[in-house]
């Protein structure tokens, strides 16, 4: 799996000492092979693990079980506590916003694709996934504003998407530069000269070389 989105949750409990071991149990008795989120935040409420800690679920590469319709395309962040009824810990806030932006730089997300688990909603409204996708979850909670977390990462985005462009234009450059020799040369392959001007007259390269 190769993550397009970041998916935002809150484990909806408001109990103590709820950690990734807890949601592992809570899972495995859905019939589920293990936790669904890729990474587990720590609240206050815990006795023996620091508010903010983070904790691996499942591993990155695996395709989780935390947002249907999107588990293939995204990774989940599961943050300890109860959206609905209080809002994030700032040491959760640091730890996600730490969290969220190695994950944009890793597998170049950009800011516009981190997304509290309700805004799947919106996916559906856009077509991206299936409307029987929807959900009627305010997760990761009422008290959780996903405009201002998303905020708070402005530069990630904008370098992502500085370095995608800049990779686009040098893809362009490099398939022209690439066509011109095939052309000069196209003498020396008599035998493929029809595949060669089928390749070169096929509309994604000519949109990818204008």
């Amino acid at each position: 799996m190769y993550p397009e989105y970041i998916v935002v949750h809150t484990a909806a409990f408001s109990g103590e000492n709820c950690d990734r071991d807890m949601i592992d149990e809570w899972h495995k008795a859905r019939n589920w092979s293990g936790i669904g989120y890729h990474f587990v935040i720590i609240n206050d409420k815990h006795n023996e693990k620091a508010d903010g800690t983070v904790e691996k679920g499942r591993p990155s590469n695996k395709t989780g079980a935390h947002a249907l319709g999107l588990n293939s395309r995204s990774l989940g962040i599961c943050c300890i506590g109860h959206g609905d009824k209080d809002d994030f810990t700032p040491a959760q806030y640091e730890s996600l916003y730490s969290l969220i932006q190695r994950l944009m730089t890793e597998f170049s997300i950009p800011v516009s694709k981190v997304i509290g688990h309700r805004e799947m909603n919106v996916l559906a409204d856009q077509n991206i996934i299936s409307s029987r996708y929807r959900t009627s979850k305010s997760c990761p909670g009422n008290k959780i504003d996903m405009n201002f977390i998303r905020q708070q990462l402005p530069s990630i985005s904008n370098s992502n998407e500085h370095e995608a462009a800049e990779l686009d234009t040098q893809s362009r450059l490099a398939m022209t530069k690439a066509i011109a020799i095939l052309q000069k040369h196209r003498q020396q392959f008599p035998n493929a000269q029809d595949e060669l001007d089928e390749f070169i007259h096929h509309p994604e390269i000519i949109a990818m070389t204008r």
